[in-house]
């Protein structure tokens, strides 16, 4: 951690990172960390690929959206990248990260591969936001309502409400004293899981037609593509957390959510018990944690696709 701090105290200004399609732990940790660094007289802005989902545009920070066609090498001596497992999780903005050559990686994915110059990172921490408590307190940065709200929505969302089994005392404890300032715990859960777009709960009937169950039901497989959405008039920046549909399912070991869109096939993973779904996730060249994972997978075809990754994922039952 000290190599870190000592990075951050002696730079002047930031370019932060969260990881393409950003979740609200990437976003919330830019947020607090752009927010603390304000707090101490430095200037810090966060980076993004494009314009964020809808949904999340409740929490209200301030991001520029990425223009290669400029250089930042000039306005910033680092950048600090949050929440990604490695420098592919950046996209583009990796030539931020190569003009400005010094560089922070903060985050709490197991899987990371440490491409920083200086890394602070917990594989155990429920969210990255969890280590950046840790990291404002060492740097004795008090925090105030905006900071603590960041971290507050960011750990609430990639604990899924504290009901993960990445949540540990610690999480609760630095839950805790998040709460301890101006933060409304019930509008931010109700935005985070309970809200959705009348086209996005279509889309979610969709799926629920679709689905597909291997395994005597130990692994549910959830097919999404471009032609749906438009069937539902859904927007894909709105449609998040979609895995959590196959893994309601009772009996389901192993969730997949699988996407085709534009030519990509992406897969998110989810473990309800014993299966450490990053190493199915890990033979595509994807990663995550033991119990949620992410991968991009190259194939001819969605069926494809849909195969070769539950035959990993049949290999990960206990």
């Amino acid at each position: 951690m000290q190599e870190v701090i000592n990075k951050i105290k002696s730079a002047r200004s930031m370019a932060l990172l969260p990881h393409v399609n950003e979740d609200p732990d990437a976003l919330g940790s830019c947020f607090a960390f752009a927010a603390a660094m304000r707090s101490i007289g430095k200037e810090a802005v966060c980076y993004t690929e494009d314009d964020i989902e809808d949904h999340l545009k409740f929490m209200g920070g301030e991001y520029t959206i990425y223009n290669p066609e400029i250089s930042l090498a000039e306005r910033h001596d680092l950048c600090v990248c949050l929440d990604c497992g490695d420098l592919g999780r950046v996209g583009a903005r990796s030539k931020i990260f190569d003009e400005i050559g010094n560089s922070v990686n903060i985050d709490h994915h197991y899987t990371n591969t440490h491409f920083a110059d200086a890394n602070l990172v917990d594989g155990d921490a429920a969210a990255t936001s969890e280590i950046l408590t840790s990291l404002f307190k060492a740097m004795e940065i008090e925090l105030n309502d905006e900071i603590a709200r960041y971290l507050y929505i960011a750990i609430c969302s990639d604990t899924g409400c504290f009901k993960f089994s990445n949540v540990r005392p610690k999480t609760m404890r630095a839950a805790a004293e998040l709460l301890e300032h101006d933060i409304n715990h019930e509008k931010i859960a109700r935005l985070l899981f309970d809200t959705y777009s009348r086209e996005t709960l279509l889309l979610r009937s969709e799926i629920v037609r679709n689905l597909h169950s291997y395994a005597d039901g130990r692994i549910q497989v959830a097919l999404v593509d471009d032609s749906m959405f438009e069937k539902c008039g859904a927007n894909v920046k709105d449609a998040p957390n979609l895995v959590e549909i196959p893994r309601s399912i009772a009996g389901t070991e192993i969730a997949v959510c699988i996407k085709h869109q534009n030519g990509v096939i992406r897969a998110s993973i989810r473990s309800n018990g014993d299966a450490d779904v990053s190493k199915a996730a890990l033979v595509f060249g994807g990663g995550g944690h033991t119990k949620a994972s992410g991968c991009t997978i190259s194939a001819e075809s969605f069926e494809e696709a849909e195969r070769l990754l539950v035959a990993e994922c049949v290999k990960q039952l206990p």
